[in-house]
């Protein structure tokens, strides 16, 4: 009597594991998963669910104290029609970037060359530890009594908000960076420049980003704070005035502003992030 025929699974043999059958998605399931995918319905639906339920409690509040996501967008339109909305942006971004900007190539060049000299970094350390406690509001007098209540205040408001996170976070990376790269270097003939250039650098260039996305939202929070005590300008000027009126549509349309501003913002560093970074990939 003739043996039954065995299957041979290809895929065991070779890998010493049961193959897995891959079911292969259709044309239309692809364009689905492509364009919308899986985690963006989840998100929409908590944002609808969040507007409905901002909605329904607001509509049963007092309008002084709560308003609705149907006053904000009528607001906001009376506001964008108005010209009132676009101006405090472009006032708060001028201020924004320049900060940010400052903070960003300061905190972040500190940072490198106090892990690329390990006595800078062990001279500096504590006083960078030491000013990353001080509340920024407590030295607001000084930078009032040094620079006015100008542009330049609110600049330098925002630079102290923002400059402390990428400062620390490349100032990590550094001492993370794996000592065998530089003696793997050494061994080929690197030099001192070279080290630094193109082991020191790529090596704390995820940290780089990690801090200036931490900054960013850093440099929001000094820009509203700064233009809520100096000049009254820009976003934060318009939630303060607005809510002296009891016109809290207003206040969280200015409110909306910011997170779109910091989202931005952020978005324009990752998507740096992902330019620097592509040979990773």
């Amino acid at each position: 009597m003739a043996a039954p025929a065995t299957r041979i699974d290809v895929g065991r043999v070779a890998t010493g594991r049961p193959r897995v059958e891959r079911h292969r998605l259709s044309r239309r399931e692809r364009i689905v998963r492509v364009v919308v995918p899986r985690e963006r319905l989840w998100q929409l639906a908590l944002l609808i669910a969040v507007l409905g339920a901002w909605e329904y409690v607001g509509r049963r509040s007092d309008r002084y104290t709560f308003a609705p996501p149907s006053s904000v967008i009528s607001a906001a339109g009376d506001m964008i029609r108005s010209g009132q909305l676009q101006d405090a942006v472009v006032t708060s971004l001028s201020s924004l970037l320049l900060g940010f900007a400052a903070a960003g190539a300061f905190g972040v060049g500190l940072g490198f060359a106090m892990g690329a000299w390990r006595n800078l970094g062990r001279t500096l350390d504590p006083f960078v530890s030491a000013l990353y406690v001080v509340p920024i509001v407590a030295v607001v007098p000084v930078i009032v009594a040094w620079v006015g209540l100008g542009l330049g205040a609110q600049v330098l408001v925002v630079f102290l908000f923002a400059v402390f996170e990428p400062l620390l976070a490349v100032y990590a990376g550094m001492k993370q960076i794996d000592p065998t790269l530089y003696d793997a270097a050494l061994t080929m003939g690197a030099r001192r420049g070279d080290l630094l250039r193109r082991v020191s650098l790529p090596a704390a260039l995820p940290f780089v980003f990690v801090g200036l996305r931490m900054g960013a939202s850093r440099a929001i929070k000094g820009m509203v704070l700064a233009q809520m005590l100096f000049a009254l300008s820009g976003l934060g000027g318009l939630i303060v005035t607005s809510a002296q009126d009891f016109r809290i549509d207003r206040v969280l349309v200015a409110v909306v502003a910011l997170s779109i501003l910091g989202v931005l913002l952020s978005g324009a560093v990752q998507a740096t992030e992902r330019y620097a970074l592509r040979w990773r990939r």
